[in-house]
């Protein structure tokens, strides 16, 4: 499979964390344990034998990153998560026209390591759909960062929260797609996402009634998307570094997995 690296994200007035990372700078460089954190993603897809292209959006080759053996393609940033994603879908159709499903992974995700993209790969290539969003209970988010302050969404079978490593097919994002539009507007709300969708949706939502199924058939009926959410056992794609206390938290883990390592 493909993966997309989101990257395009730079430190601006208000950020939380600008301060680690000058303003003006691509977020994707603020340097955690001897490296820029978006080297600790491209050495988790470096090591994949199930990755081919890789395509990093926001940086160039001038910010001296690397993917192992496996060349970087570089696109610039095109603003949003869905002009990204729509650009690398059209420049990986170029390159690849069999491409089908490609990776999305955020650059803020240090932790994340080849096992775990692989078993996301593995996930998303037993079915299929248009668009496939992890999600992570808050036993395993919290047992693993018992102070990561996630946001949580309550289901029928309990509490979750979203992750940073989905995938999606590459025919969803050509063209002018508004159901694809509304989807990565909402991506951090599963409760955004029932509202587009109906008040019925949202309130079972909202009373905890709501069902991996029910919302998956949902998202169907009313956007024409085959979405699947996966349950994912790694709370690491859902430890993204958005402020200092994050930053903290990963940084110690990355200091003492050096310190071990060396």
């Amino acid at each position: 499979m493909d993966v997309i690296i989101g990257a395009g994200g730079v430190a601006k007035e208000g950020d939380p964390l600008l301060g680690l990372v000058a303003e003006g700078e691509p977020k994707a460089l603020l340097e955690i344990a001897g490296k820029p954190m978006v080297q600790y993603v491209l050495d988790a897809v470096a090591a994949s034998d199930k990755v081919q292209e890789v395509i990093v959006i926001g940086l160039s080759d001038e910010h001296g990153i690397n993917c192992g053996d496996k060349q970087i393609h570089y696109l610039p940033s095109a603003g949003s998560l869905l002009d990204n994603a729509s650009a690398a879908s059209q420049f990986l159709s170029q390159i690849k026209p069999e491409a089908v499903n490609v990776l999305w992974v955020s650059a803020d995700i240090p932790l994340v390591n080849t096992e775990m993209i692989d078993w996301v790969i593995d996930e998303v290539e037993r079915t299929e759909h248009d668009l496939y969003y992890s999600i992570i209970t808050r036993e395993t988010m919290e047992e693993r960062f018992p102070d990561s302050k996630r946001s949580f969404t309550s289901l029928k079978s309990g509490q979750v929260c979203g992750g940073d490593v989905n995938a999606y097919s590459v025919s969803l994002t050509s063209g002018s797609n508004t159901s694809w539009q509304q989807i990565v507007e909402a991506r951090k709300s599963m409760l955004r996402v029932a509202s587009m969708v109906g008040f019925l949706p949202l309130l079972m939502l909202a009373t905890g009634r709501m069902t991996k199924a029910r919302t998956e058939q949902l998202v169907l009926d009313k956007l024409g998307v085959r979405g699947r959410l996966i349950d994912c056992p790694y709370a690491e794609l859902g430890m993204d570094i958005d402020k200092p206390y994050q930053y903290e938290i990963v940084a110690r883990e990355l200091g003492q997995t050096a310190s071990i390592t060396n």
